[in-house]
């Protein structure tokens, strides 16, 4: 197993037990990463507890496996382009990718969900909440983040950016962890 297949397994066990660290290769130089009780599938106020940012954002393209986030031998994870809304927490890229995890196999270009009941696949068009755990907000080459959170704007965008940074401004401090990215 290489480093890309080891990461790709440490980071869903860590998103699915709710933390850890994960390591991977890209090219010479390594990118280390913690998860810090990033939940899948928990309470609003969890999400906004955990999460490195959260946004409202228009997808711009379709969800497509992507070769450069983890790496092109792991099928289980697809990301989609999209442009950024509304930020409630974080500082964002005006575009950026956002990866999730996915069943592997299917049909091309259809996708079922892996790990969490709280996120759904983007479709062009449309907006959506996401809730970014690990990654790079910012979109830097070579970055890739990860979606904890994807859920359709149905209170539209400034609906949306409201009723989170509400959840946000009330949700409990964040526990202490070292998250770094290096």
């Amino acid at each position: 197993m290489n480093v890309k297949t080891w990461a790709a397994a440490g980071t869903a066990a860590a998103v699915l037990l709710g933390g850890g660290w994960y390591s991977w290769e890209r090219g010479s130089a390594p990118h280390t990463e913690s998860l810090c009780g990033t939940p899948s599938g928990g309470t609003d106020a969890e999400v906004a507890t955990s999460a490195q940012g959260i946004a409202v954002v228009e997808a711009v393209g379709a969800a497509a496996h992507d070769p450069r986030a983890v790496g092109a031998e792991n099928p289980e994870l697809v990301t989609t382009p999209v442009r950024v809304v509304a930020t409630m927490k974080g500082d964002f890229a005006p575009s950026i990718g956002v990866s999730q995890r996915v069943e592997p196999g299917g049909t091309p270009g259809s996708f079922e969900l892996a790990t969490s009941n709280r996120e759904v696949i983007m479709k062009p068009g449309e907006r959506y909440v996401v809730a970014i755990g690990p990654g790079d907000l910012k979109a830097r080459p070579g970055t890739t983040t990860f979606a904890t959170f994807i859920q359709p704007a149905r209170r539209g965008p400034a609906g949306e950016a409201d009723y989170w940074r509400n959840v946000i401004a009330t949700a409990p401090p964040k526990p202490i962890c070292d998250d770094t990215a290096g």
